[in-house]
């Protein structure tokens, strides 16, 4: 044995992987191939802990393929708020749900704020850096969030403890859902550039891309799957090039979401929804918008893709199958149609919005642009709560838009704009 060998055996026998299957094995490899930009002192053991993350909803979107497939079943019966919390400042981003079935929120003046199952504050930690990106849990509970400043800080255990600046163009930091990897580690996104990060913020690769990313980071066909903002996607293994494997030939409304291993789909400008296939690089139509506006992001239910669309004064949740045929039409809302000050019809303009969540049964969950909540269940009925969630009010007493639904332990937590936190529970 060389001693390259023999100092690469040393450093190997000094880490203990904690995880099972072929997440150890996957992280295993990782490692080999990342050890040169990792210190580690062999005298003194580490202990990763690898796997997926724990928790109902631990990154946005629950998933590292976007799904919003909920791990649980979703609320049955009539809904009603279990409780209600108005954090102080504004949400920008949907909150996770971490092992142990606590909550996570980032706030515009970036605080991390911990909500336990009852909704009572367990803990509030001061990240800086201005407004933040979308929080993400790695596989030991480590919360992971990019800053406008384009720092990665780590907090642990309710506290900052390690900070990465990434570089990169400030104006465009922190709005890049970040990758939780089953290693421990985490894969985060600024402006035009990727960077894979170890669980204690070291740099292990960096790439760049021709544009900037747009939307949350995925993981499936072996590779981080980045969508830029003009719809183009890029596939990349760390410590190697990125490689363009398609696009969706426009810019994608919210996000991309997988339907299978190599099927990226996505809402493109309200008109489609355009499937990608990333092993050959082709892109197609799935369903035509027709006479309605599609609302991105999906969620799937493997091919099954459920989905927001307005026409005006009304607004639908979609199923759509893997032909992209209308399996499901359920009116969700109904409000006058806007006109012009001389009484024509106005242009139509998608207010903000926010993608549906879907449990194994088909149950749907859904928030629709003007901040009415409520479920769909799998076999069609429509439940709305009967009072607004978000309203129009301050900051200080939770008021706003809905930013985001998140699938916990019960039921199915709110977001609000104004600062407002809301879980939803069935009867």
């Amino acid at each position: 044995m060389t001693a390259r060998g023999r100092r690469r055996r040393a450093l190997f026998a000094s880490v203990v992987l904690t995880g099972a299957g072929a997440a150890g094995a996957a992280a295993a490899t990782w490692l080999a191939g990342a050890a040169s930009a990792q210190t580690v002192d062999p005298r003194r053991p580490t202990t990763l802990t690898v796997g997926a993350p724990g928790g109902a909803s631990p990154i946005d979107r629950v998933d590292a393929q976007r799904t919003g497939l909920s791990r649980a079943p979703l609320p049955t019966g009539a809904l009603h708020v279990a409780w209600r919390r108005a954090l102080g400042a504004s949400i920008d981003h949907a909150p996770i749900a971490v092992a142990g079935g606590d909550v996570v929120a980032v706030v515009g003046r970036g605080d991390l704020v911990t909500l336990d199952r009852d909704g009572d504050e367990r803990g509030r930690a001061t990240i800086g850096g201005g407004a933040s990106g979308p929080p993400a849990s790695l596989s030991d509970g480590t919360i992971v969030v990019v800053t406008s400043a384009a720092d990665a800080v780590f907090v642990i255990r309710g506290a900052p403890r390690f900070r990465t600046h990434l570089g990169g163009e400030r104006a465009l930091a922190g709005g890049v859902s970040p990758l939780a990897l089953d290693d421990g580690g985490v894969v985060v996104g600024v402006a035009h550039e990727l960077t894979a990060l170890d669980a204690r913020g070291g740099v292990r690769a960096r790439a760049a891309l021709p544009e900037p990313i747009h939307g949350p980071l995925l993981s499936g066909a072996g590779k981080v799957i980045a969508v830029t903002i003009s719809g183009a996607i890029y596939g990349w293994s760390p410590g190697r090039e990125a490689e363009r494997l398609g696009s969706f030939g426009g810019p994608v409304d919210g996000g991309a979401a997988f339907s299978d291993a190599r099927t990226l789909v996505g809402v493109v400008e309200g008109a489609r929804l355009q499937a990608v296939d990333l092993v050959r690089g082709s892109s197609a139509p799935r369903a035509v918008a027709g006479g309605t506006y599609f609302l991105g992001p999906p969620a799937m239910r493997g091919a099954a893709a459920y989905l927001l669309a307005e026409t005006p004064g009304r607004d639908f949740l979609l199923t759509l199958d893997a032909a992209g045929q209308e399996t499901g039409r359920a009116l969700v809302a109904t409000s006058p149609p806007p006109t012009l000050a001389d009484g024509g019809a106005a242009p139509y303009s998608a207010a903000p919005h926010v993608g549906p969540v879907v449990d194994r049964a088909g149950a749907v969950a859904f928030a629709t642009p003007d901040g009415r909540v409520g479920m769909v269940s799998a076999t069609g009925a429509v439940d709305t709560l009967g009072e607004s969630i978000c309203g129009r009010g301050s900051a200080a007493r939770g008021g706003g838009a809905v930013v985001g639904l998140t699938p916990v332990e019960g039921g199915f937590v709110v977001a609000c704009d104004g600062g407002g936190i809301a879980k939803i529970v069935g009867s």
